[in-house]
């Protein structure tokens, strides 16, 4: 499996030959999965769009990274969503977003990953059931996958691609798809931490060119863990 090229990456939808402007990105999770990702990215100057349920949450959030994520709190299938997107990306438009919302209807992820202008890199954060078998096992070893390892020596993180969703599955064109696996152990697999869920997704927002990804391993799907 080839690497992640972060060297040639954007970087929060940063684009190298314009005049340099504060990335915005818009975090939904964020208090959550993507918990880490939201502290890395205002660690290094971003501006964030925090959006989760819980509204104290959001506000110690704010209050640890000095006001750099601003909480958006919204049940995500209340009217108005498109509408608060909007206030909160008024006179400052998102750069690109992190998107890890597993409940939500695939009209709500559309509108979410709408918020961002065409062009700029969204992320859609998969769980594995997402990879269920459902008959396509057949084409598993002919798809190419792109794979995040968390151990290096794992090995073959994944004989399953993205390549094989519907085309449903990604709400905007462009949109990158990163596909949240397990991680296989002698003593059993387990799923993935917020920290690792957050340093993938945060890898494929800045990769170039655009890939969607795979972390961990998403087969043998008897090796999936039970809880």
């Amino acid at each position: 499996m080839d690497a992640i090229d972060t060297d040639s990456a954007t970087g929060s939808g940063r684009d190298p030959g314009a005049r340099r402007t504060t990335p915005h990105l818009l975090v939904v999770g964020a208090t959550g999965a993507l918990l880490p990702a939201v502290r890395t990215l205002t660690a290094r100057g971003d501006i964030v769009t925090a959006m989760a349920r819980t509204a104290a949450d959001l506000r110690d959030l704010e209050r640890s990274t000095h006001g750099a994520a601003r909480p958006l709190a919204r049940d995500f299938e209340a009217p108005g969503l498109r509408e608060a997107l909007a206030r909160a990306a008024h006179g400052s438009p998102f750069t690109g977003a992190l998107l890890y919302c597993p409940r939500a209807s695939p009209a709500t992820v559309r509108t979410l990953a709408g918020a961002v202008p065409p062009g700029r890199p969204v992320v859609l954060a998969l769980t594995s059931e997402h990879a269920a078998p459902d008959g396509e096992a057949g084409h598993e070893e002919s798809a190419e996958a792109e794979s995040i390892e968390g151990d290096a020596g794992e090995g073959d993180a994944a004989s399953w691609s993205p390549a094989l969703l519907p085309a449903g599955a990604r709400p905007t064109p462009g949109c990158r798809l990163l596909v949240l696996g397990w991680r296989p152990r002698p003593e059993g697999s387990r799923w993935h931490t917020a920290g690792e869920i957050s340093e993938a997704a945060l890898r494929v927002l800045d990769a170039g060119p655009p890939r969607d990804a795979v972390l961990g391993r998403v087969r043998p799907w008897p090796t999936r863990p039970s809880a």
